[in-house]
């Protein structure tokens, strides 16, 4: 991976030096301590501007070191984050940090953590997810607002992060309801290298303060490691790979945090440019046009084993974020399932 640091970084980091603890005894560690000589020296810190962490002026005294970007060198690119960045060193995952820093109120909307690995990360129906140091575990903190807070979500964040990657260089489509997938040359034509875990919870109550829930994505990209076939599920539709750019080496360009920053920064400003602005479903738009296997022939399973099963032609998607399949002239929406192609790819 070659690592970048030609950008220009605006906003905020701030390092979990004294790790992560549960709230609820025995205070069991989510995040083991990372202190700022071994952060720096680490591949989330790679390609980043020196450090210069420092305590942040607060009384009482907040957990973590923080180092602001107000500025940067002449020329390259902007990098603007709409908050906090969280780096932290090994945890059981960074959804765990996540909601652990917004119960104590320090994670706020677009708020992210972003984890060195991960011990107990956690994809689709709760399966394990393989999470060695060197690809992306991050957890982002999303507005309660359509169409986070409905059964659009999924598809609604998976466009959001294809649209996000494909402008930074990597051609990446959704395959509904949560995956990343890159085309491949491989039978399948496919391989998945990332996925998408929602969460929404409530926040502890505090005094004086409206209840509040807590919505989170967890996104895992696979930059330097992807998970082997014998550790993927038997049902998978397709296997995994590695993130790859358009370049013609095919490697991502950029450092881990570097990579997360920008995509924070795209996720942020192209929700505000293409759905809050154009309105209520301007999501659909988004999300189609990522979608993958649209226009071709694909199978839905379901249910139990996954033994219900509905084939048809990918027409789209509808506006509560179901699938719409067509067979035999008719058109039917799904709100469930695992998708799959039902043959070899149509050729162009």
């Amino acid at each position: 991976m070659t690592h970048d640091s030609t950008f220009r970084l605006y906003g905020s980091l701030r390092l979990l030096h004294d790790g992560v603890a549960s709230e609820r005894p025995p205070h069991d560690p989510i995040a083991d301590p990372f202190p700022p000589e071994r952060a720096t020296a680490s591949a989330l810190w790679e390609g980043l501007p020196a450090a210069r962490l420092t305590p942040p002026p607060l009384d009482p005294p907040c957990p973590y070191l923080e180092q602001t970007f107000t500025d940067g060198k002449d020329g390259g690119e902007p990098v603007r984050m709409p908050a906090p960045v969280y780096l932290c060193g090994p945890a059981t995952s960074s959804m765990d940090v996540a909601r652990r820093l917004a119960a104590s109120g320090q994670l706020p909307v677009w708020g992210s953590v972003l984890a060195l690995s991960q011990r107990s990360g956690r994809g689709q129906l709760g399966r394990n997810w393989v999470s060695p140091e060197g690809n992306v575990y991050a957890a982002l903190r999303l507005p309660e607002v359509h169409p986070f807070t409905g059964t659009a979500a999924a598809p609604a964040v998976g466009g959001l992060i294809a649209e996000a990657l494909s402008g930074m260089g990597f051609p990446v489509h959704m395959k509904w309801p949560n995956d990343l997938l890159q085309r491949a040359d491989l039978k399948e034509g496919w391989a998945k290298v990332g996925g998408i875990l929602l969460e929404e919870r409530p926040l502890p109550r505090r005094e004086g303060a409206p209840a509040e829930n807590f919505l989170m994505a967890g996104i895992g990209l696979n930059l330097v490691y992807s998970p082997p076939a014998d550790l993927m599920r038997a049902q998978r539709a397709v296997p995994a790979g590695r993130l790859a750019s358009a370049t013609k080496s095919g490697e991502c360009p950029y450092s881990v945090a570097g990579l997360w920053m920008r995509l924070v920064s795209r996720i942020f400003f192209c929700y505000v440019e293409e759905i809050d602005a154009k309105g209520k479903n301007a999501w659909r738009s988004l999300a189609e046009r990522h979608l993958a296997f649209l226009g071709q022939p694909v199978l839905l399973t379901d249910g139990p084993d996954e033994r219900e099963r509905h084939s048809g032609v990918l027409e789209g998607l509808d506006d509560c974020g179901g699938l719409r399949l067509r067979n035999r002239g008719e058109t039917v929406g799904f709100l469930s399932g695992s998708l799959q192609l039902d043959r070899p790819p149509m050729q162009p």
